[in-house]
């Protein structure tokens, strides 16, 4: 599969969730990489493929919510053999994903199917190549273009009420941390949830009633290996997903009037878990953006 025909599936997908009028749609779509006779290692050709395929899913607007890897073998050699061959393919697919910045979280199968599943009867050399394969599925979520979800409301849609609420920081000293409940992101994006607006609000009335107040921004991420200092983000297409999304919260509140010289902001990856990572529970519990007070 090509650059090309990658470039028109993304499209054809796209096009589908706005004809349907939806801001988000479950799709699933699959591709295929072919390998070398006896090779588990990607050639040039099947790495190509991969690369034009992993840059289209970073700067496309979608949310890739599973990946399924099935390895397969074309007809030469015992069942025992072609199983451990397919299955390493399959390995090799995964590893390339997880170096490219896709979360090792989203692979929920990797699987060898042997020479069990041929496409055709491996009459010929051509034929024996298309079985030599890995097939990936996709399960995608389409969302709305990037333009309309970074879209929130400034300040003109924001005017002051003292009735509004804020947040309690009455009994935070200077140092404490305070966790902002319910603002939630985009998963791998730094883009802001619209429903996360009404807390958004609570944020930029308390910055707007306690004018001396002075805050640290500070962006929680899970799931990372020790030796990944922060996790890949798809908008800026680097491991600064967390420094990303504290920043995005920064600039929100800078953009409805807060002066920027009470701020600063900063991304910890996941160098400060709450909890151990068992459940998903524990997960979202380390997905957090904090505030940290600098002066009252």
């Amino acid at each position: 599969m090509n650059k090309l025909v990658i470039v028109f599936l993304m499209f054809c997908l796209r096009a589908e969730a706005q004809h349907n009028g939806l801001s988000e749609q479950k799709l699933s779509t699959e591709f295929v990489v072919n390998f070398d006779y006896k090779s588990y290692q990607l050639n040039a050709e099947a790495r190509r493929h991969l690369d034009s395929l992993t840059h289209m899913l970073h700067n496309q607007s979608f949310i890739i919510q599973k990946i399924q890897l099935t390895g397969h073998c074309d007809s030469v050699a015992s069942d025992a053999y072609n199983d451990i061959l397919s299955l390493k393919r399959a390995n090799t697919v995964a590893a390339y994903f997880r170096a490219h910045g896709i979360n090792d979280t989203l692979i929920k199968t990797i699987a060898g199917d042997g020479k069990r599943q041929p496409l055709n009867d491996n009459a010929d050399s051509v034929k024996r190549l298309a079985n030599r394969r890995v097939e990936i599925l996709f399960q995608l979520a389409v969302l709305p273009a990037k333009d309309t979800l970074s879209a929130l409301p400034v300040k003109t849609d924001l005017p002051l009420d003292s009735s509004k609420p804020t947040l309690d920081i009455s009994h935070l000293q200077v140092n404490d941390l305070l966790e902002l409940k319910n603002i939630n992101f985009y998963p791998n994006r730094h883009l802001i949830m619209k429903e996360s607006k009404k807390n958004l609000q609570v944020l930029l009335n308390t910055m707007q009633q306690y004018k001396t107040l002075r805050i640290e921004i500070r962006g929680h991420v899970c799931c990372l290996p020790d030796y990944q200092g922060d996790a890949f983000d798809e908008d800026s297409y680097k491991e600064d997903l967390s420094l990303e999304r504290a920043k995005e919260i920064y600039t929100y509140l800078v953009d409805n009037g807060i002066e920027p010289e009470r701020m600063t902001y900063i991304g910890l990856g996941g160098k400060f878990p709450k909890v151990k990572e068992f459940t998903e529970a524990d997960k979202t519990a380390n997905r957090r953006v904090e505030i940290k007070i600098l002066s009252k």
